[in-house]
């Protein structure tokens, strides 16, 4: 894997991926000499001029044009621009490309790319974290890779489900070393449990087998939550464990429940509002299952994100405040 970065890895992947007749990606600006919003697809067209689409601005227009193309046996690969946009493909993801999987008994090799998140002052509609508008529909995937993962590898895995998949890409993680890379990674230890495609992946101390606070999160919240536990070990002797998710929905609650039965207390971490988000549906399901400890949920306010800096910080989860949630817990 080298030096790659997140953004690195998904852009060899979509190389590889595209080299199969049956493999478009559609979406806009993704043509050179712009390279999509983010830069994932740079080049791309060059390599491959007739398989890259680049649309007008019209997400369910050229989202309902993809699901044709699956139904006729094509794995189109779509990419919104900025996720806050995901909304307008609800209507041809929800009611016409996951019913026809189920209706038509047929595989829908769909995959949907889009970039979710904040903490860069893009403002209310280019900031959100809207994936968990998807969670718990029938026969719709939501994968979230983080730098804990190989990020290309997911993507490839997810287009051969055979159903719609939302893969949810988060900004501030395309320019990011995966944590394979990092200085600190042979610190740890990582603990792969659950769905081979899909893991759950569980990030420790080497030698730190019985922490007892566990931390739970998925895609662009994963570096920071790594950097923090990094933290509170160094300056406080506080060891935690990280579990990582990638696929959001279905999430497998019967793993994740084997994995924190015993643990004293668990902290959910989200970008995305809450309530009635991420770490609701996990609390919900482990206590389901018996869990009875402590647990608590952290996320963004249920308010409109400000451009301002300011006003963003206020809104977004502040790892400030996260750290000292977890020092009044320990110390």
């Amino acid at each position: 894997m080298g030096q790659l970065t997140y953004l690195q890895s998904l852009r060899e992947s979509l190389y590889e991926l595209l080299k199969q007749p049956e493999v478009y990606l559609l979406g806009e600006d993704i043509q050179e000499p712009y390279g999509g919003a983010f830069k994932v697809s740079k080049g791309l067209s060059d390599s491959f001029p007739m398989k890259l689409i680049s649309t007008p601005m019209s997400e369910q227009a050229f989202t309902g044009l993809a699901v044709g193309m699956a139904l006729a046996g094509l794995k189109p690969i779509v990419e919104i621009m900025f996720g806050d946009f995901i909304t307008l493909s609800l209507d041809q993801i929800l009611n016409h490309a996951s019913k026809f999987c189920w209706g038509f008994d047929k595989k829908i090799n769909l995959l949907i790319r889009t970039p979710m998140g904040g903490y860069r002052g893009y403002g209310p509609t280019h900031s959100q974290s809207l994936e968990k508008l998807y969670f718990g529909l029938p026969n719709v995937y939501v994968i979230a890779p983080s730098v804990v993962d190989d990020p290309g590898n997911l993507l490839t895995n997810s287009l051969d489900i055979g159903k719609p998949v939302l893969f949810i890409e988060n900004k501030l993680d395309y320019t990011r070393k995966l944590f394979i890379n990092s200085k600190n990674f042979n610190l740890y230890q990582l603990e792969i449990k659950g769905d081979s495609l899909f893991p759950l992946t569980s990030v420790s101390f080497i030698g730190e087998n019985d922490e007892p606070l566990t931390l739970i999160t998925y895609g662009g919240m994963v570096a920071p939550s790594i950097e923090l536990q990094h933290q509170l070990y160094i300056n406080n002797e506080i060891a935690t464990r990280l579990i990582c998710i990638c696929s959001l929905s279905p999430l497998d609650f019967d793993t994740l429940f084997e994995m924190v039965k015993n643990d004293k207390f668990i902290l959910t971490i989200e970008e995305g509002h809450i309530p009635f988000g991420f770490g609701d549906a996990i609390l919900s399901q482990i206590y389901q299952r018996g869990y009875r400890n402590e647990a608590l949920t952290i996320g963004a306010r249920n308010q409109v994100i400000g451009a301002a800096e300011a006003y963003e910080k206020q809104t977004l989860p502040d790892f400030s405040i996260i750290e000292n949630i977890i020092k009044s817990k320990l110390l």
